[in-house]
């Protein structure tokens, strides 16, 4: 595991009395921003569309001015979907598509060679992705020593690029958010899973721990609609947390859930993680800002 997210650095952000709010506010920001549907929960999970994000950024990030073929290009994308092991290549085209049509990828009428097919990032996913960025930072510069400063470096437009930089050249070392809890799968491999078990972590009245202590309300019914997923969809997924012995369903038609311990230690762990790579990325990223600053002047 990188050193980021060591062990100790990991327990050392979770023994923080202010952990519990921080994680409270990514956890209700990141059920806010929910924006999906049955088609796009068919194509990917909610947690494959923001890596795919991240992916397109990147790539959009990269390009040369001089290089047709160069940037976010179908081909590349397809490429670089099956180097991390993301999606098929299929998928990755259906998802272009979509991206298309929301207006957060748009030709680039600079390419005069169409069989190139090169896209752009539009102000609308620099925008979605900066929100989210925004929440997490929030949330956890209060942990930081340098948290305010590391926010504030969000105020700079080309923070986003070297952010997204120091970003996949972590993913490119190996480095996977599911690795400190890899229990977690059974919620992030499935269609709105990680968003339901957000939604029940939040549940929890103010006063009680994060993820909470006592028993909270569930409606099957509710999150199903929330989510653009099935009743039985919802249904299951409880059914095999329960099984695994991450929730347990009380009352007599489980109306209420308890999170046992090995799920409160896990969503605690992603985190923590979670605000430790945002984090040790932006460091990096404003390092790189602050050279290119003084390199121009």
């Amino acid at each position: 595991m990188a050193d980021f997210v060591a062990p100790e650095a990991i327990a050392a952000l979770r023994a923080h009395p202010g952990f519990p709010a921080a994680m409270r506010v990514s956890a209700a920001g990141l059920v806010s921003m929910y924006q999906g549907g049955h088609l796009l929960n068919w194509l990917m999970d909610d947690r494959g569309r923001l890596m795919f994000g991240y992916l397109a950024l990147y790539l959009h990030t990269s390009r040369d001015p001089d290089d047709a073929s160069s940037g976010l290009t179908p081909t590349r994308m397809k490429a670089m979907c099956v180097e991390f092991d993301f999606c098929s290549p299929g998928r990755a085209g259906a998802m272009l598509s979509l991206m298309r049509f929301g207006g957060y990828l748009t030709p680039d009428t600079q390419v005069l060679d169409r069989r190139q097919r090169r896209l752009l990032a539009t102000p609308k996913l620099y925008a979605l992705l900066r929100a989210r960025w925004r929440l997490h930072m929030e949330a956890a510069a209060p942990l930081l020593p340098d948290g305010a400063a590391l926010l504030s470096a969000l105020d700079d437009p080309a923070f986003d690029n070297a952010l997204v930089a120091a970003m996949m050249e972590r993913f490119r070392a190996g480095f996977r958010f599911m690795h400190a809890a890899p229990g977690l799968g059974l919620f992030g491999e499935r269609n709105a899973g990680m968003l339901i078990l957000l939604s029940l972590i939040t549940a929890g009245a103010p006063d009680d721990t994060m993820p909470p202590q006592r028993p909270v309300p569930i409606s099957i019914a509710a999150l199903a609609r929330r989510f653009s997923v099935s009743r039985p969809h919802v249904l299951k997924l409880i059914r095999d947390a329960a099984d695994e012995g991450f929730l347990e369903r009380i009352d007599a038609e489980g109306g209420r859930v308890i999170f046992k311990p090995r799920l409160a230690e896990a969503t605690q762990t992603l985190f923590a993680t979670m605000y430790l790579f945002f984090t040790d990325s932006a460091r990096q990223a404003a390092r790189a800002c602050a050279g290119e600053s003084r390199a121009a002047g």
